[in-house]
């Protein structure tokens, strides 16, 4: 039973990743457009997918607790400059750039959650804030160049094989912080409702405090990935970072949706493989980016109109069932 159980949970898990690339790989080939799916394209499917991956942690780990937290593209674009410029100073290679920009990226996240737990304001609001100021440090240092390292040899993050070992870390990191410690069952118990939670004794100030560090840490790994793949990161202003974290809205949904057959950070991976897998497709067939963005705004609403009346279906289900188990018992009684 259990087996069978966890054959169901892993393919309904899959089903979509696997429709979706088999949707565009026929209809790419029967176009003429081929090439989809293999090769560079495959190289930038994994890239794309583990890149809004990370993002999409970092952005749901909040939302789902009632924290919008607007900052986290800032604190991408902050922690990057500093901790890139730092590590190429110090000549500590792909490790330094990791460690660098990690750990600053996990002290500005614990800024912003203290922050946030001192002002007792909207987290719209704090965060707005303290994206305006991030992007204004990111601006004044390095005299507003950013940080430029086209050719770096410690830009090795996103190289296929690195971005997958660093996905399985994160991932199985995050599922025993989700699924074994009290952080997660604290999240979870807010994600029911703030003021239940709180009245039963959980701290919600501190839990925001974890989320927002743990948010800070992803964003960490996503401008890493950022600049291996890119080779520069300049500084935003005018909100402009809040570009970094567009690519999280889809795959945050659809994790929602999947996350009952997995663990939730599985669940938002998935849903980030699916979009880089749109993306793809949409690509190599020739479509303009402005409709890629109005398609995939489009597919944001279905999946967002389907996980608010998701429910409705279950209520459904568990009627006809219950109804089904009335006319057995009749049918019982009358023989």
């Amino acid at each position: 039973m259990k087996t069978a159980k966890l054959g169901k949970n892993i393919g309904m898990t899959l089903v979509l990743p696997v429709a979706v690339y088999l949707f565009f790989l026929i209809l790419c080939n029967a176009t003429g457009h081929t090439g989809f799916g293999v090769g560079n394209d495959l190289t930038t499917i994994i890239y794309n997918a583990v890149y809004a991956g990370l993002v999409a942690q970092a952005m749901a780990i909040n939302v789902t607790t009632g924290r919008f937290d607007y900052a986290i593209g800032a604190e991408l674009v902050l922690a990057t400059i500093l901790g890139g410029n730092l590590a190429n100073s110090l000549g500590w290679g792909p490790f330094g750039l990791l460690l660098f920009v990690v750990v600053i990226a996990a002290v500005i996240g614990l800024v912003s959650g203290v922050v946030y737990v001192l002002l007792k304001l909207p987290p719209m609001v704090v965060s707005v804030g303290l994206a305006m100021i991030y992007e204004a440090i990111a601006f004044m240092f390095n005299k507003a160049k950013g940080v430029r390292l086209i050719g770096n040899p410690m830009l090795v993050f996103a190289r296929t094989g690195n971005s997958l070992i660093l996905t399985v870390v994160v991932l199985a990191i995050l599922v025993v912080v989700y699924d074994y410690t009290k952080i997660g069952y604290n999240r979870r118990a807010l994600q029911g409702g703030q003021k239940i939670a709180v009245d039963v004794g959980i701290s919600e100030k501190r839990n925001a405090v974890y989320c927002y560090v743990i948010a800070g840490v992803m964003m960490g790994l996503a401008g890493c990935m950022y600049l291996s793949k890119n080779g520069v990161v300049a500084p935003e202003t005018g909100l402009s970072s809040a570009s970094y974290f567009m690519s999280a809205f889809l795959p945050m949904f659809i994790g929602g949706i999947f996350a009952k057959y997995s663990s939730y950070p599985v669940a938002i991976f998935m849903g980030a493989v699916v979009q880089a897998i749109i993306t793809s497709g949409l690509q190599k067939m020739g479509v303009s980016n402005s409709v890629q963005t109005v398609l995939n705004g489009v597919i944001v609403c279905v999946f967002l109109i389907y996980s608010s009346n998701s429910y409705k279906l279950e209520e459904a289900q568990m009627f006809k069932a219950k109804l089904a188990r009335a006319r057995a018992a009749r049918e019982a009684a009358k023989g």
